[in-house]
């Protein structure tokens, strides 16, 4: 009777429940509850295309996204680049300003602890209250210290630029070995261009691609052979086992 009731339970559950349920069992872990569920669920009889037809553009789609989404990933993290050499003299100005003050504040106390040590009384010259008179008595080498410490700050932020452009660099050439690998596969396995492919699932795919394709031109960026091998057999081998299905 307990069996009964429970298939009765189980055969009055709309496939929106039987599949919630399903996801939840799964969670938890309970696979005998999983089991259950998808024995009972309903069967059905399905007629459709061709597997030959379907199944290509099945795996075109999923091969297409797989290959959008490394891709994109690439031009996004080079757009965060772009976006920082942007705001990049603002900080030159602020960190040279910084330096500058945290120099003057330097010179400022070990003056006065230096005036202080020496026995001498007031303060040292070169901190007068009085603009002209301090400008008169200032240290003779405090622009070339200045000089010296805003070269430094220069000196940094160069080496931050550089390591901006080499972070680009290998971006580009890591979303171009995909783009490349892709295109191949469209090329060889389909018949079709890869800009056109993804156009067919949208535009601003392609469009995409073809950023991508302008900033390794500007760049002077070739992908690296081996990871374009590497990638295309993995593209290659998913192609072919998802339109083996049929």
């Amino acid at each position: 009777m307990k069996h009964n009731r429970l298939g009765k339970l189980y055969d009055s559950l709309t496939l929106e429940e039987r599949f919630r349920l399903d996801v939840l069992a799964l969670a938890r872990g309970d696979k005998e509850e999983s089991e259950r569920l998808t024995d009972t669920c309903p069967r059905r009889t399905y007629t459709m295309n061709d597997w030959g037809f379907v199944g290509r553009w099945q795996a075109a789609q999923e091969l297409a996204m797989l290959a959008y989404m490394d891709l994109a990933r690439c031009l996004d993290k080079c757009q965060m680049i772009a976006a920082f050499r942007v705001v990049l003299p603002y900080l030159l100005t602020v960190w040279v300003n910084d330096t500058h003050e945290a120099y003057f504040d330097g010179h400022h106390a070990g003056s006065h602890h230096a005036w202080l040590k020496a026995g001498k009384d007031g303060g040292p010259p070169g901190w007068e209250q009085d603009e002209e008179e301090s400008e008169r008595n200032a240290d003779p080498g405090l622009d070339e210290a200045l000089d010296k410490w805003t070269g430094q700050v220069r000196v940094i932020d160069d080496r931050l630029s550089k390591s901006l452009e080499a972070l680009e660099r290998n971006l580009v050439e890591e979303g171009l070995a995909v783009w490349s690998a892709f295109s191949d596969l469209c090329r060889e396995e389909m018949s079709l261009d890869s800009k056109e492919l993804l156009a067919a699932f949208a535009n601003p795919f392609a469009e995409r691609a073809g950023e991508l394709e302008d900033l390794a031109a500007r760049l002077e960026v070739k992908p690296d052979p081996e990871s374009v091998k590497e990638y295309r057999s993995i593209l290659l081998e998913a192609w072919r086992r998802i339109i083996e299905r049929g």
